[in-house]
């Protein structure tokens, strides 16, 4: 806990608010982190149900149509699978003006478990705050 989120957890306690400060700890651990798409594929069980902020390309992940955030555009037109995290997303509508761009997310986080967990990178939902960023130089 940062020192600022104790403070004020301390003065929200002394006067009387308890539930300002349970508040505070609830927006600071659903506050999306940004974290880069190649640390959160190499250390999936870190991120578990965390909010985090990712920037990726964003295109089709297989043949049934399933959408995907892709380290890079060149992972994304060849379908480098294992360069990417599923999107489940609530609705295909909001999705489809950015395919094929670079993207800026939040979303939970949730890592493979399971027998295939090997072979997976896990699945992002509760996506919020999606725009279109410009393609890096």
């Amino acid at each position: 806990m940062r020192r600022r989120d104790l403070v004020t957890a301390l003065m929200a306690s002394l006067c009387g608010g308890p539930s300002i400060a349970l508040a505070r700890q609830a927006e600071a651990y659903d506050r999306a982190n940004l974290v880069s798409m190649i640390r959160l594929i190499a250390n999936p069980n870190s991120f578990d149900g965390r909010r985090v902020r990712l920037e990726g390309y964003l295109e089709h992940n297989g043949i049934d149509r399933a959408v995907g955030l892709y380290v890079s555009e060149v992972d994304g037109r060849n379908h480098v699978i294992s360069n990417s995290i599923d999107l489940h997303r609530q609705s295909s509508t909001t999705m489809r003006e950015f395919m094929g761009k670079y993207v800026l997310l939040n979303a939970t986080f949730h890592a493979p478990k399971g027998p295939m967990a090997e072979f997976l990178n896990g699945y992002l939902d509760n996506i919020s705050g999606l725009k279109e960023v410009p393609r890096p130089e």
